[in-house]
């Protein structure tokens, strides 16, 4: 079914999207992660038992007619509800589809559903104000003569009247995937024009620029502390505010720390680049060190920089619009 595929491209878009896949994890509490992941995989395993009942044959369906009957007209309607909860774990519940509006063909489908499968001894219009003299009410009896993976024919009565309807298998399951292919690829779309518009901000704002750009200041001129080098510390100062417009700079991009779920090498980095500044900057306001403790933390700053570019340069990469 063509909804699979473009199930799995969206799956790998938010999988790989720079802020999208934190911003469902930190509203894990209301449900929309597990919702999120869950929808996914509904889609998923919904398409595989409709692709199931199209490539088995009639004595497969002949064996067990009403088991399948039942499965697939309920694979249809659990497979729009996965969609439609797949599009507010990402956009919101004001983002509801509203089938009958949007798309009167699935809303079709579901009517079928409920009234041969669904509840089809008392099907109701308006749950708990339906009457069956104003026809809100029906009954339906499906043929079990005329059942066959082709479809099959049933009866509604209603108060004023009796209906024969049928139902074509294949007809509705093109009829829905032709459907939610369109909803599918239109929530892909906003997808994409939203991290579109994420990575715009950043444009022109360069991260590996802040460790790169010529400057008085040196890391190794830091070393200079032991001899009251009179740029030692400016030149500490100096990496430390640049390495805070970078954290700053991360964050903005990917999320606070802590919560990112992309980039998780260069998150190390800065725990360990978190905790060598932390260090240095209490060597500085103290002055109390060991002249060896001084420089393995030096050394390491100085190590944990040049990482850091190399993350920065994947990382401006990527924000190229």
């Amino acid at each position: 079914m063509e909804i699979n595929d473009i199930n799995r491209e969206a799956r790998n878009f938010v999988n790989n999207s720079t802020i999208k896949k934190t911003g469902i994890f930190l509203k894990k509490s209301n449900g929309d992660w597990s919702q999120f992941f869950s929808a996914l995989d509904t889609i998923d395993d919904t398409c595989l038992a409709i692709d199931g009942f199209l490539q088995d044959s009639s004595d497969s369906f002949i064996k067990n007619p009403y088991l399948i009957t039942y499965g697939l007209l309920q694979a249809l309607f659990i497979q729009q509800d996965a969609v439609n909860h797949l599009k507010t774990s990402l956009f919101g519940d004001d983002k509801r589809i509203v089938w009958h509006t949007t798309y009167p063909e699935l809303d079709k489908i579901r009517q079928l559903r409920n009234e041969t499968t669904g509840h089809p001894v008392k099907k109701e219009q308006k749950p708990g104000k339906s009457k069956y003299n104003k026809d809100e009410i029906s009954s339906c009896m499906i043929d079990r003569s005329s059942l066959s993976k082709d479809g099959f024919n049933y009866m509604l009565w209603m108060h004023s009247k009796t209906d024969t309807k049928s139902i074509k298998f294949v007809k509705i399951i093109k009829t829905q995937d032709n459907n939610l292919s369109v909803e599918l690829k239109s929530i892909l779309k906003e997808l994409q024009k939203e991290e579109e518009q994420h990575k715009l901000k950043f444009k022109g704002d360069i991260l590996t620029l802040l460790l790169s750009n010529a400057s008085l200041y040196q890391i190794n001129l830091v070393y200079g502390v032991h001899w009251n080098d009179h740029l030692a510390w400016p030149s500490f100062d100096y990496f430390h505010t640049q390495y805070k417009k970078i954290r700053n700079g991360l964050e903005s991009r990917y999320g606070k720390f802590g919560s990112i779920l992309r980039i998780p090498g260069t998150e190390e980095v800065i725990k360990k680049l978190d905790y060598v500044f932390s260090k240095l900057e209490t060597f500085k306001v103290t002055g109390k060190y060991e002249q060896y403790e001084f420089e393995i933390h030096v050394d390491a700053l100085e190590t944990g920089l040049n990482e850091l570019k190399t993350h920065l340069e994947q990382i401006d990469k990527e924000f190229v619009i």
